[in-house]
């Protein structure tokens, strides 16, 4: 009889461990797909000395879901091409934004070169995800964004790839 409690006890410990295990895998959402989109870019006050850039971009193949990337960032020429980059600011909208499930995150913009096609300027960018709204309240996690930015168009495209955690520890 001892014996049949002890298994039982056993039993017991694993499957809350394996409960709780996949709990905290369900609040993880992996992103990896493609972004398309544009940005515009406006002079500073004195043109030579940097650009104000605004973009956006769409995808629809990540564990997402569809979403939105808005984003805003100073690039000051001074600076060009010296670490951590030129601070930027986020929304990722996902899904529809009259819900108001949204991912807020900052980034570095970081200038990687000219594009394989000559055509833009590519850009890797780390982002940090310091929260939320909606589904996404107290969202942790990061991504990066590989894309490129053609002069010329103003369009954009590239890859993002990281991960979410939406709950857990």
């Amino acid at each position: 009889m001892n014996n049949l409690k002890r298994i039982s006890l056993t039993t017991a410990t694993f499957l809350t461990v394996a409960l709780v295990s996949s709990a905290v895998e369900a609040g993880v959402i992996r992103i990896d797909g493609t972004i398309a989109g544009s940005e515009s870019a406006a002079p500073f006050p004195n043109p030579a000395e940097g650009i104000y850039v605004n973009g956006s971009a769409a995808s629809n193949d990540t564990a997402l879901g569809p979403f939105i990337l808005f984003y805003s960032l100073p690039v000051d020429f001074a600076f060009a091409n010296t670490p951590p980059g030129n601070v930027g600011g986020s929304r990722l909208i996902v899904g529809e934004a009259a819900n108001g499930d949204s991912i807020l995150a900052w980034f570095f913009g970081i200038n990687s070169g000219l594009c394989d096609n000559g055509d833009g300027l590519r850009h890797v960018d780390p982002w940090t995800i310091i929260g939320g709204t909606g589904r996404y309240a107290g969202a942790r996690g990061t991504f990066t964004t590989d894309h490129c930015s053609n002069f010329v168009t103003g369009e954009t495209s590239g890859t993002i790839s990281g991960m979410i955690v939406v709950r857990g520890p």
